[in-house]
């Protein structure tokens, strides 16, 4: 199974709108080292790690939009039921990370546990590997419904960033008026 695939295919492209903006954080995540996709054995870590992005995303448009964020932890059991690995599986993922608290007897609380805790490292990570500005610019961009003649089917995450450069000074306004979104990712995106 090629799981690089898998995840692009089956999770990031859930959503065209927020394709570009998948593979820009996706691509940094495995440039860092952070995803590793191309071994096996990492299957669990990485659609962790890629439904944790989507929450945040779905996160931000709750603090923008107050639209209802429905990423959740059966996110990653659906994904990884895709691919044959099954609830026991995650929940030993999980309790051999001592960072997740898997005290409780419910498996459901402890894969809920281990996405809450993959959360907030990719968060972490994220504000490693970006600026909040830089967040806040990539998120807005690929989630907000521009009036102007525009339309989200950016060819490649060069198309995107270019629209990003070229449109900063208007983003920085849209920072203005969403100030307490830009704080919430300032403070590390806490879901």
């Amino acid at each position: 199974m090629d799981l690089y695939s898998f995840i692009h295919e089956t999770i990031f492209e859930e959503k065209d709108k927020y394709v570009r903006l998948f593979e820009l954080i996706w691509g940094e995540l495995e440039q860092d080292g952070f995803v590793i996709t191309d071994e096996a054995g990492h299957e669990i870590d990485c659609v962790y790690k890629a439904v944790a992005i989507q929450n945040l995303i779905g996160e931000f448009e709750y603090r923008l939009y107050d639209e209802v964020n429905e990423t959740d932890y059966e996110d990653v059991v659906d994904y990884l039921s895709k691919i044959g690995i099954g609830v026991d599986e995650i929940v030993e993922y999980c309790r051999n990370d001592e960072n997740i608290d898997t005290f409780e007897d419910d498996d459901e609380i402890i894969i809920k546990n281990g996405f809450d805790y993959m959360t907030e490292i990719v968060a972490d990570k994220l504000l490693d590997c970006f600026s909040s500005d830089d967040l806040f610019d990539y998120f807005f961009t690929a989630t907000y419904d521009f009036v102007q003649d525009f339309t989200f089917d950016f060819e490649d995450v060069d198309e995107f960033m270019a629209f990003v450069d070229s449109n900063s000074e208007k983003l920085d306004e849209y920072k203005e008026e969403y100030p307490s979104v830009l704080s919430w990712i300032e403070s590390g995106m806490i879901v």
